[in-house]
């Protein structure tokens, strides 16, 4: 029997519980507790057991999901140390947080951090996960089992790339749409009703990473061929590469790992 209790109940807890609970397994209890009301009708709805308040249910966590905002994540797990289960563990999906931080305001208690991403609300999500050496492996496997609920999974050796892993599927979704927008823009800029616009620009990105997912293929390979020497996808990919699209996506990825280093640093 495994236990999981969440802290906080906003868009990503409920994607992974909705997730955990479709699974619909007599080995599963999942609590909730959230300042919100109508959050917790819904999860309830879902099957979870729902609290207003922190109690004795988490005493009974094996696994313990830490999914309130960084900023207010400490006035958060403070008042619940004496209440955690002493051979349990806790995850958190916080950004910015550094585990021996957040460790300490749990009062040494084991930690393990995770990223996942927007897309786990739709089951298409892809989460990393860093667990520090020694973490006891029925609780790393619970860890993988309440990320899977929302999409794939990706182990990291080291707490450092779990910067990464937010900087790149984390807010990766953002640059997927700002993507988006502006081929959409591009359409309606030459007549398309915008209708058109946005379902020809989301149905290109969705069959892109579809065929990239089922061919394995690597991106350049699939890329090239689609272009034709001298053909128009090869007079538009001269516009992007003129303008540097590499350059732009690594100083975007590096603007996020910056602002990362500030929040960490805010919390130290």
């Amino acid at each position: 029997m495994l236990t999981i209790g969440f802290l906080g109940g906003g868009n990503m807890a409920a994607a992974l519980i909705g997730g955990l609970l479709k699974e619909k397994t007599e080995d599963l209890t999942v609590h909730v507790v959230d300042h919100h009301p109508e959050k917790l009708a819904k999860l309830e709805a879902l099957g979870a057991r729902t609290h207003k308040e922190p109690g004795d249910w988490i005493t009974a966590c094996d696994l313990l999901v830490l999914a309130v905002k960084p900023q207010t994540m400490k006035a958060a797990v403070e008042p619940i140390v004496k209440l955690l289960n002493p051979k349990g563990a806790a995850l958190s999906i916080a950004a910015g947080i550094e585990a021996g931080v957040l460790s300490g305001w749990l009062g040494g208690y084991p930690l393990m951090r995770a990223m996942p991403n927007t897309p786990a609300m739709v089951g298409a999500g892809i989460a990393g996960l860093w667990s520090p050496k020694g973490m006891d492996e029925s609780l790393r496997e619970a860890a993988l089992r309440v990320l899977r609920a929302g999409g794939e999974v990706v182990e990291v050796k080291n707490e450092s790339e779990i910067d990464l892993v937010g900087a790149i599927p984390g807010s990766g979704p953002a640059y997927v749409f700002r993507f988006m927008e502006a081929l959409e823009k591009a359409g309606i800029k030459r007549g398309l009703s915008e209708e058109s616009a946005h379902a020809l620009a989301l149905g290109t990105v969705y069959g892109a990473a579809e065929l990239a997912r089922v061919s394995g293929e690597e991106f350049s390979l699939l890329r090239e061929k689609v272009t034709s020497k001298g053909g128009t996808t090869a007079k538009a990919l001269e516009v992007m590469n003129r303008l540097d699209i590499d350059r732009m996506m690594d100083e975007a990825v590096e603007a996020a790992l910056k602002r990362t280093a500030e929040m960490k640093a805010l919390f130290r």
